[in-house]
């Protein structure tokens, strides 16, 4: 790599992270409190490797932590249920059972709660009836990974403080903050927007025991997770693309940190259901599971172009640039590197991406089949 093009990246990966965090301050002061929790694993992944990329180039940057919380933790997060199959299934349903005994502890007459009267789950849909987050999910963003995919009578720890959610998203806000504004000395040609104005949502409680009968409780599990793969594409199409105003590259990176994710997981529960079709003989489950891409052949993941998303380094692990020099181009998002990883343009790309992104979307939503009311 000539030191031309290698000045020049260095240039765009600053230029990256301040549209990033320009557009990241915009969405936090904005984004309605029912599904903020539903980001803040993203919101986390690039303030952490923000931060450690701005120390890669020699800058310290010491901001201390005030909540228990940990972002290096909370990052992992984005990477969506980050287990193998059977602890991931294992959480969810770990995850179910605390909320379930939350609630029955909230009710006036606990002795009832096997009655199923109350309600454990609360989703978050849109005027078009798109589920774009859940109660569940928000609850697992503040658990620590080790102890929730234990057997439910391992775990500990598992209270969440108030306090210490407000005081780690206030300490997300000092980072976003501090980035947006150590880095708006530079000028632009890329500015994105955000109006919330065009969000409206509502919210609609359930119990999860009454959706399965006696001997199918495994399918309430794999529901959950359906759901939980539902709400994180419903973010990111749905509130996200729907808000954002010239768009500069930040939700792209939803859309493909969203899509590889989601993949992989889901892919992990087709190999499940694959190996043990007498114990998982939903037809329409499987049917479902079976009609998705894993293997890339639409071509449209790479690990090197998910390594600069997710890290901001524009170079492979040699240091060769990823962005070929006659592809380069500050005044489009993310530089040419799309153009370069791809050979398509940014916006062909970015209509691919989404068409995968709903399809998978449509068809977990017509499985699930939740009976969403506007009023």
């Amino acid at each position: 790599m000539d030191d031309l093009l290698s000045r020049a990246l260095s240039v765009a990966e600053i230029l990256i992270i301040k549209r990033d965090f320009d557009l990241l301050i915009k969405i936090a002061t904005q984004l309605l409190a029912e599904i903020q929790t539903q980001l803040t694993p993203y919101t986390a992944l690039f303030c952490y490797e923000s931060i450690e990329y701005l120390k890669k180039k020699g800058q310290n940057i010491d901001i201390q932590q005030t909540s228990r919380y940990s972002i290096k933790d909370i990052r992992q997060k984005a990477k969506f249920f980050d287990f193998r199959v059977n602890k991931l299934l294992q959480s969810i349903d770990n995850i179910d059972c605390l909320q379930n005994d939350y609630f029955i502890g909230l009710m006036r007459y606990p002795e009832l709660g096997s009655w199923n009267l109350h309600d454990n789950l609360g989703i978050t849909f849109d005027d078009e009836k798109n589920i774009v987050g859940n109660t569940h999910y928000a609850y697992y963003v503040f658990q620590d990974d080790k102890s929730i995919s234990k057997p439910h009578e391992k775990m500990s720890g598992h209270e969440i403080i108030g306090t210490e959610v407000r005081d780690f998203a206030c300490d997300m806000g000092r980072i976003i903050g501090s980035i947006s504004s150590a880095l708006n000395c530079i000028g632009d040609f890329v500015v994105a927007d955000f109006d919330s104005s065009k969000i409206s949502l509502h919210t609609q409680d359930f119990n999860t025991n009454r959706c399965t009968t006696a001997g199918n409780e495994k399918y309430k599990t794999i529901r959950l997770f359906l759901l939980h793969v539902l709400s994180s594409i419903g973010l990111v199409l749905f509130i996200l693309k729907k808000a954002i105003i010239r768009e500069s590259g930040l939700l792209l990176k939803f859309e493909y940190i969203t899509y590889h994710y989601a993949l992989l997981r889901l892919d992990g529960l087709a190999h499940l259901c694959a190996s043990k079709p007498e114990v998982f003989s939903d037809t329409k489950l499987v049917s479902l599971l079976n009609s998705i891409d894993y293997q890339n052949e639409n071509n449209l993941r790479k690990t090197e172009f998910r390594n600069c998303i997710m890290h901001f380094a524009l170079t492979d692990k040699l240091g060769n640039s990823l962005i070929a020099g006659d592809k380069f181009d500050l005044s489009i998002p993310l530089c040419g590197l799309v153009e370069s990883q791809f050979n398509m343009s940014y916006s062909e790309y970015k209509s691919k991406l989404e068409k995968q992104l709903l399809s998978i979307y449509q068809q977990i939503k017509e499985y699930l089949a939740f009976n969403l009311s506007l009023d």
